[in-house]
């Protein structure tokens, strides 16, 4: 088990913070959750190792609107 930083400046409204405590209480290899002293970091106990880490993470971020496809494939 390790510890990460997981950064959720990017949760930032009710809705996007439940989604957020929906996916920590569902992952099975989120061991503990931890506040810290900034608001938009939390210190998460994981029993994988940094690459699953590192994976879970970014599935949890929105898309960026930068990365979008448009109706016919290419990138808008």
């Amino acid at each position: 088990m390790s510890i990460y930083e997981l950064r959720i400046g990017w949760a930032e409204s009710a809705n996007e913070r439940r989604y957020l405590r929906w996916e920590l209480l569902a992952c099975e290899e989120v061991r503990g959750v931890f506040l810290t002293d900034r608001e938009d970091t939390l210190v998460v106990l994981f029993s994988g190792d940094q690459h699953d880490f590192r994976a879970w993470a970014r599935s949890l971020e929105p898309p960026t609107p930068w990365l979008t496809t448009t109706t016919e494939g290419a990138l808008g």
